[in-house]
């Protein structure tokens, strides 16, 4: 029933976004768009395009630090499976067929490798944020959507810091979790803690410096190569997109995306364009709608047709990969670690997917 949920609050949601999308465009003015798009700088988009997911793989195995380095190639399949998957499932449930698909093949446990995705997570929120304070002295915005920015980023920078805090004083903040964790049902209370250690140990990695700096300069980097990406498809289009609107722009979807929606974010995308740029192009909807469209197919194709090569060649399937990770098995961070998890052992009931 849960599943069945998601997955009709997704297509309203992305029936209501088509709508908002595609209303008040004229559909000549779009076919103009694309009959007069200029495939030599669509060509080079790919290069920053490319560049920014070859990025993301060495800042995720620096994630995985301290410990044996894990392969680009594995990572790379890994990466683009795992973008197949949130195209096709909602909520983002990519992440955990990545979290799978890693451990399946290292002597890693999954809720290590998620705990790698999480703070990966936070440092691309946090990044956003970064983004958008630099931004707002050069944008005119309401007051009230500058309140809501500087809430939004607040109540990031604590948690951020609350993390931290957690990771620097850690026999501290154990002791505080085995207290909360009081309240829990005994069996599982013991792995609950393990899956939070586990949580701490990769955030303890940006207690080293020198590595953090790394880390966060890969993180500035690749973001600005997603922006130079969309200047360059709107180029492409023939459309003035300069930097701070480009900025604008990854905001507005990343943020956005997590609304739920039909698979491949269906309408969601477009909308989500239409309303970060329209107060900047005012009366555009048309050629809006033409960049929402060209950036959702040249943004999703080439992850996807990556993604089901690889799954293909990893012999996944939506049966082969567990709903969640084992918390009994691996969420002390001891029981598996070291094993490779056949797809027998953690196979779920045919037909259902991950949650």
């Amino acid at each position: 029933m849960k599943k069945q949920l998601k997955f009709w609050v997704g297509l309203v949601i992305s029936v209501v976004a088509v709508w908002f999308a595609l209303n008040g465009i004229q559909f000549d003015q779009v076919g103009d768009s694309f009959s007069r798009l200029n495939w030599g700088i669509l060509a080079l988009s790919l290069i920053p395009y490319f560049l920014n997911l070859f990025m993301k793989i060495t800042r995720w195995q620096l994630l995985f630090s301290p410990g044996p380095k894990i392969r680009l190639g594995r990572l790379w399949a890994t990466l683009n499976i795992s973008y197949l998957f949130n195209t096709l499932l909602p909520a983002r449930l990519g992440e955990i067929v990545r979290a799978y698909a890693i451990s399946r093949s290292e002597h890693i446990t999954p809720v290590r490798a998620l705990s790698t995705i999480f703070l990966e997570k936070i440092m691309d929120v946090m990044t956003m944020f970064i983004f958008l304070i630099c931004l707002l002295p050069f944008l005119k915005l309401g007051n009230d959507i500058r309140q809501a920015a500087f809430i939004t980023g607040g109540l990031v920078v604590v948690a951020f810091v609350v993390c931290m805090l957690m990771a620097a004083f850690r026999k501290q903040a154990e002791r505080l979790i085995r207290w909360f964790l009081r309240f829990v049902p005994g069996r599982f209370r013991e792995p609950l803690f393990g899956l939070v250690s586990e949580v701490l140990d990769v955030l303890s990695i940006l207690l080293n410096f020198k590595l953090s700096l790394n880390l966060w300069a890969q993180s500035l980097v690749l973001w600005l190569l997603v922006v130079i990406n969309y200047m360059m498809v709107a180029w492409a289009l023939n459309i003035p997109l300069n930097f701070e609107l480009g900025m604008v722009l990854l905001i507005a979807l990343n943020l956005g995306m997590v609304v739920p929606s039909a698979p491949g974010y269906i309408g969601v995308f477009e909308a989500l364009v239409k309303v970060a740029l329209l107060p900047f192009f005012p009366g555009q909807e048309s050629m809006l709608i033409s960049l929402g469209l060209l950036l959702h197919i040249t943004g999703y194709l080439p992850v996807i047709i990556m993604g089901a090569f690889f799954t293909w060649r990893e012999g996944l399937t939506l049966g082969k990969v567990p709903p969640v990770p084992d918390l009994e098995e691996d969420g002390t961070g001891t029981g598996s670690a070291g094993k490779n998890p056949s797809i027998e052992e953690k196979a779920a009931p045919a037909g259902s997917t991950p949650k």
